[in-house]
């Protein structure tokens, strides 16, 4: 701001200061008005939209595919943009790097863009970003609705019955939260198992890995599966076995 910007600003400032109101009762009327309409509106849409109260929550279900809500849908669209394996997984991505990105640029807008016009139309730096930021969060939050719940199907060929055994119990078990399959599931925190055959480690491995993670995979945070009979580790194991070998993606 140079010296003509500051006169300029004191000369309009102490103008609008001595037209103006006290902000006591003025300021605090208007919010008192503005607060009650906007409640009174959230009652309304609250009274009209009536949202019915579903079945009892069923801990034990199988079949319940999680959604987040919708004002968490931009976010749940990033997961499903930043595919992969690699160094920068959509974990780190989507909920790390891409938010804190967003939040730093939000905090140093008022130290690149320190002009003393309060128009918002003679601001364009604010403008800019206000207007990007509302469309790709709107833009991402429609995409998010309007993807699938996450119920595509497991596409594998040459499954035997074991195979499919093991299928079953890897989707019962809720494998694909942390794991994917020929393109199904959730890209992290787990490996990708498409290709898990390929790598040998053997169906005693598996079952052991199965059984007890931490005796193999130190670190690991995959859940013990101990509760598996015998019969159950061994068609899983067999099914991880075969998977990028005996069965693979069409």
């Amino acid at each position: 701001m140079n010296r003509g910007q500051k006169e300029a600003y004191k000369r309009d400032y102490a103008q609008a200061k001595k037209e103006g109101k006290p902000f006591f009762p003025y300021a605090v009327y208007k919010d008192l008005i503005v607060a009650t309409l906007a409640i009174g509106f959230v009652i309304g849409l609250a009274v009209w939209q009536r949202i019915p109260i579903g079945e009892p929550v069923n801990p034990a279900t199988t079949d319940f595919v999680p959604r987040p809500e919708w004002y968490f849908f931009f976010l749940f669209e990033l997961l499903r943009i930043f595919k992969g394996q690699g160094a920068l997984t959509p974990v780190i991505m989507a909920t790390f790097i891409v938010p804190n990105v967003l939040l730093v640029l939000l905090l140093v807008t008022p130290f690149i863009d320190r002009g003393p016009e309060r128009r918002i139309w003679r601001r364009p730096i604010a403008l800019f970003s206000g207007i990007a930021v509302v469309f790709l969060l709107a833009y991402l939050t429609h995409l998010g609705s309007e993807a699938p719940a996450g119920t595509e199907e497991v596409q594998l060929e040459n499954l035997d019955p074991q195979g499919q055994a093991g299928l079953d119990l890897f989707l019962a078990n809720g494998c694909l939260a942390c794991h994917t399959v020929a393109g199904v599931g959730a890209p992290g925190p787990g490996p990708g198992l498409t290709d898990e055959g390929e790598r040998g480690r053997g169906i005693e491995y598996q079952i052991e890995h199965l059984r007890d993670p931490q005796s193999t995979t130190p670190g690991s945070s995959m859940p013990a599966f101990a509760s598996l009979t015998d019969q159950e580790l061994e068609d899983l194991a067999v099914f991880l076995e075969g998977l990028g070998t005996k069965y693979t993606a069409p």
